[in-house]
């Protein structure tokens, strides 16, 4: 699937791929994935030296990315925008683990409009976390626990088809199935996001 995307969008360039995401194209924004997270990924790693929070600061940037797509076409320079957002969210990252509370609140600076703004995409990435873990306690028992061993632990198909004793295929289909229920979860709480994010091996952190 993801072969055929890039060749589909493989002669875009970065800013027709904005266009056709800014106007909710799934399959631009999969090709965009592909080519930004083998970028971003080693930038964010060297920035904060934990590779396993890499996959979610990774995923938070290309949700900021999907959820503020109606602002996308107002871009010039996509490559440089995406940049600058994994560098904002592995800082941030840095700050939440350094700085107390306490600290952040008497520092008695004033909001700016790009604050308020981020304040307010990260309010969005808040609740769309919050309604995908939702989602994902609504699935049937077994489900639920093949889709958790998968995103959560990072289990492959093969070893969690070995954990619970059945058929790799099972496990398979059952992890199609539990991400289209998610997103119809979705999608009735109002809440669109690519199919990708619940098809690859990314979780969105508590």
């Amino acid at each position: 699937m993801t072969i055929r995307l890039l060749a589909e969008y493989k002669d875009h360039t970065d800013n027709e791929l904005f266009t056709l995401i800014a106007e909710g194209n799934e399959g631009a924004f999969e090709a965009l994935f592909n080519i930004y997270v083998p970028k971003i990924s080693s930038i964010i790693y060297r920035i904060i030296k934990v590779e396993s929070n890499t996959k979610d600061i990774v995923q938070e940037v290309f949700l900021h990315l999907w959820l503020g797509r109606g602002k996308l076409l107002e871009i010039e320079d996509p490559g440089l925008w995406i940049y600058r957002i994994t560098y904002n969210c592995s800082y941030q990252y840095i700050r939440k683990q350094l700085l107390q509370e306490k600290t952040l609140a008497n520092m008695g600076m004033e909001q700016s409009t790009d604050t308020i703004s981020e304040t307010e995409n990260h309010l969005n990435l808040r609740e769309t976390q919050r309604m995908l873990l939702e989602a994902i306690q609504q699935l049937p028992s077994q489900s639920k626990k093949i889709y958790e061993l998968n995103r959560m632990s990072g289990m492959k198909p093969q070893m969690i088809a070995e954990e619970l004793n059945i058929n790799v295929q099972s496990v398979r289909n059952s992890l199609t199935r539990s991400a289209t229920c998610i997103k119809e979860y979705l999608v009735q709480h109002g809440i669109v996001i690519p199919s990708i994010f619940l098809l690859e091996n990314f979780f969105i952190p508590r």
